[in-house]
């Protein structure tokens, strides 16, 4: 897999070093995801986290995993986020620094609908997530699994931010996401999302092709009830997010996020979120195939001893 697009209006922002007590700090840029999603909600713990460090995290907003890949790519960015099936099919300079929670796919539509499965959708307009993000790549994924082409619908990417105005005003007959459960921007209230509300489509079809398809990294996962106001627990997909960096990421740096995640994991997690975290040393490394930067790898055995 390999998307070259222009990245307009990307600045390339050099390492900022400052004098502090204890040396010089340095800030490396993270690529994370949409406002409002788990990805940029993670980095944002992150960059908390490492505050007092001397290496600090600057946090930037895109669009997702597949954007957040090129920006590494071109060393725009120092580290980023990214869906693990879009990361293991991306050839070139990355490495892991590592596995670090787990994503929800999530496919809702308007509870009144008269959509129940994914393959209802034929014919319908439909957003597997915005374009540029990981939701978007693997959400191609699920269509094919489910048996249609792109040409069995119309795809209409919608930014998570306005999943539910999408679903409220027709512009779409589903949307997708992934993310932590519940993901804040997809939860109905008054004056968002449908009047009746939303309802999450059981994709528990899907994942056994895909798991047929590309083995165990695709993982059975379910959003509790409850959850959007649903009244029971819907099967779904699991796909892990996975931390990524470069061979030219110094090996301080890589090592200071490291520490981040095995020493301060607790604080990691965002308020209200019922997902899956793998912030221990055993499953942080599972990487599906990827190579772990050097210093990450170092930093492992250590906290392992």
């Amino acid at each position: 897999m390999r998307r070259r697009t222009l990245l307009k209006g990307i600045a390339v922002l050099p390492l900022v070093a400052a004098g502090c007590a204890g040396g010089a700090s340095h800030a490396y840029r993270i690529a994370t995801g949409e406002p409002g999603g788990f990805q940029a909600e993670f980095a944002k713990l992150l960059s908390a986290a490492m505050a007092d460090s001397r290496t600090h995290l600057q946090p930037m907003n895109t669009s997702g995993s597949v954007r957040n890949i090129e920006l590494l790519e071109r060393g725009n960015v120092d580290f980023g986020l990214s869906l693990g099936d879009v990361a293991a099919a991306t050839g070139g300079p990355l490495r892991a620094v590592g596995r670090v929670y787990e994503n929800y796919v999530q496919l809702a539509v308007p509870a009144d609908s008269d959509i129940k499965a994914f393959s209802d959708l034929r014919g319908r307009r439909v957003s597997l997530g915005a374009r540029g993000s990981g939701t978007e790549w693997t959400g191609r994924r699920v269509l094919a699994a489910a048996g249609l082409t792109p040409a069995d619908v119309e795809i209409s990417p919608v930014s998570l931010t306005n999943v539910l105005e999408s679903l409220a005003t027709g512009t779409v007959a589903a949307a997708m996401w992934a993310g932590g459960v519940p993901t804040p921007s997809a939860i109905p209230r008054p004056g968002y999302g449908p009047p009746a509300g939303i309802r999450l489509l059981d994709l528990s079809a899907e994942l056994t092709v895909l798991r047929q398809r590309y083995g165990p990294l695709y993982e059975p996962v379910a959003v509790p009830a409850g959850m959007y106001g649903t009244r029971t627990e819907t099967a779904t997909i699991g796909v892990p997010s996975v931390l990524l960096t470069t061979a030219a990421t110094p090996d301080a740096a890589v090592t200071a996020v490291v520490d981040a995640l095995v020493d301060d994991a607790s604080q990691l997690i965002p308020k209200g979120t019922v997902g899956v975290q793998f912030l221990d040393t055993q499953t942080l490394i599972q990487v599906y195939g990827l190579t772990l930067h050097p210093a990450a790898a170092a930093a492992y055995r250590r906290h392992h001893g």
